[in-house]
């Protein structure tokens, strides 16, 4: 789910109240790091507080993917956007604004960052659920993460969430604004997409992005050596991949491992049994024990010596990854989103060179009924600590 930046200013005034009031009281930026958790919408009896503990369900910025949604709730024109049903999920709905707009969506961000250390050498992320699938649509979940401190925040602000978020409504542009839920120095923290799947094509990308001196990487053992910035023509930020897989639909159990210097990502289709001893939804979940048919992807990194070159990369990349020249990832937070068209879906929409607006076009003409009240729901999600 890779920003756009093809701008890059530095807000030196201090984004106004809304910045004050979450950076000018930081006691603690601990409270959250690493604080693990599993929510069981299927078997558990959870309200929105307890989802809401944990994520920020308002993303008051305008989508840094450049795609036709509103992710602000602020502005929102539709109502029970998100809803929570007993024994059954967490839904997040696109439902169209009938304006210029397009469509309300939903962006849930994780309040708890992570990272690994002495103490915690790997993390597993573990999502099970469904997400929609159609034309011009862009469904993702995915980690990012970054070094400023609006990003990181303790325990007494994250009391006041959402409420806090509403204040930057309508104030700066996504890539000058950082909040506890939006960063301008991506990608020098790294981004890990774990699900990210286009135009209804059910096709699964697991991508990286990092600084080009960051990381390169080989995946799956194939000794090709592709540098995690990978800038080319079209995008100086394009990232490294694995292989995609297709899918008989965008739903099942979703996993993902963080190691030191690797990231596995797995998959199970619906219905398999993942809540066995060692399954990814078990009191334990045990990675050696999973079938090698679930491993989709292996990422070994490797440290470079690449560094920014003003003929291929821009002055906002050069600028936000000015000496991260360490294959480190740092304070990831997890993230839910659907957007539309924008930088990926839009741009591989059909073969032409009006693929974005065509998308934009379909989206409120032909694609409204068949997009409108699209939903991802949630059926588990886990951030969990593994030996």
């Amino acid at each position: 789910m890779k920003y756009s930046k093809t701008i890059h200013i530095i807000f030196v005034v201090g984004i106004f109240a809304a910045a004050n009031i979450i950076s000018g009281q930081v006691k603690s930026n601990s409270d959250y790091e690493n604080n693990f958790f599993s929510l069981d919408f299927e078997q558990d009896q959870i309200d929105l507080t307890e989802v809401e503990k944990y994520f920020f369900t308002t993303f008051p910025h305008n989508d840094p993917t450049l795609g036709d949604v509103v992710y602000d709730r602020v502005k929102w024109n539709n109502d029970e956007m998100i809803a929570l049903q007993q024994n059954d999920g967490l839904y997040g709905y696109i439902k169209y604004r009938n304006d210029n707009s397009s469509f309300d969506s939903f962006r849930f961000t994780s309040k708890p960052y992570y990272n690994l250390n002495d103490e915690v050498q790997k993390i597993l992320f573990v999502f099970k659920g469904k997400l929609p699938s159609a034309k011009g649509l862009w469904p993702a979940w995915w980690l990012n993460g970054s070094r400023q401190e609006e990003w990181l925040y303790s325990l007494d602000q994250a009391k006041v969430d959402d409420e806090i978020l509403d204040q930057y409504s309508g104030v700066g542009e996504f890539y000058n604004t950082p909040s506890p839920v939006n960063c301008t120095d991506w990608p020098a923290a790294g981004e890990v997409d774990i699900i990210e799947t286009i135009n209804g094509d059910n096709i699964i990308h697991n991508t990286i992005h990092t600084c080009p001196q960051m990381c390169d990487s080989e995946w799956n053992g194939d000794g090709a050596i592709i540098n995690c910035a990978n800038a080319n023509s079209i995008d100086p930020n394009a990232g490294c991949s694995g292989v995609p897989y297709k899918i008989n639909s965008p739903e099942g159990t979703f996993a993902c491992l963080w190691e030191g210097s690797s990231i596995s990502f797995y998959y199970w289709e619906p219905g398999s049994d993942v809540r066995s001893e060692g399954g990814p939804l078990s009191k334990e979940p045990n990675p050696k024990m999973w079938n090698e048919t679930n491993l989709k992807n292996h990422v070994r990194f490797l440290e470079n010596d690449v560094e920014c070159n003003e003929e291929i990369h821009n002055d906002w990349q050069c600028e936000s990854c000015s000496g991260k020249d360490k294959c480190k990832f740092v304070n990831l937070k997890m993230i839910f989103n659907i957007t539309l068209c924008g930088k990926w879906a839009g741009r591989n929409f059909d073969q032409t060179e009006n693929s974005n607006d065509n998308c934009k076009d379909y989206i409120v003409g032909d694609g409204l009924a068949s997009i409108d009240n699209q939903f991802m729901k949630i059926e588990y999600v886990s951030v969990s600590k593994v030996d």
